[in-house]
């Protein structure tokens, strides 16, 4: 998951609260690993500590080609669909609503990462639709224009 905010980091840092569960339940009872750690392996959730941490533990998960990447995806390409949420709902912030209403109504999310697409992938993705939608340009435009989110939904 990538934060986004001003300051995201030491915000991400104080709502999780200390490493080790223990010293988390005692200085902030209300931190993520407080209620959902239980010892200093086992704390709930990581957060990088710095940029350069970021920058480092993100290329490790997604970067490089799927085969080589350490995590290998929870897609399951069977009786699903692809829903992609663009660029304009990430910076309003509201991806985090949207895919709660599609929990609500009943679907399964098994496989979401987050891409940044550079124009010739997206008229490429969109290469049917060029020339049928006049909205073909600004829609590839947009596209690529900041993160998208891609979901696998069941």
């Amino acid at each position: 998951m990538e934060l986004v905010a001003e300051n995201a980091i030491d915000k991400w840092r104080q709502l999780i609260g200390p490493t080790n569960t223990l010293v988390a339940k005692s200085e902030a009872p209300d931190s993520l690993r407080a209620l959902f750690g239980t010892d200093g392996t086992k704390n709930a959730v990581h957060g990088s500590d710095s940029p350069a941490s970021v920058k480092k533990e993100v290329a490790f998960w997604f970067e490089g080609e799927a085969k080589q990447r350490p995590m290998k995806t929870t897609a399951q390409l069977n009786n699903c669909t692809l829903c992609i949420i663009k660029p304009h709902i990430i910076a309003a912030g509201q991806a985090g609503m949207l895919i709660d209403l599609i929990l609500q109504e009943g679907f399964e999310i098994s496989a979401l990462e987050m891409f940044y697409l550079n124009k010739s992938y997206v008229e490429e993705f969109y290469d049917v639709y060029k020339g049928v939608l006049p909205e073909y340009v600004p829609l590839i435009d947009h596209l690529s224009s900041g993160p998208c989110l891609a979901l696998e939904i069941r």
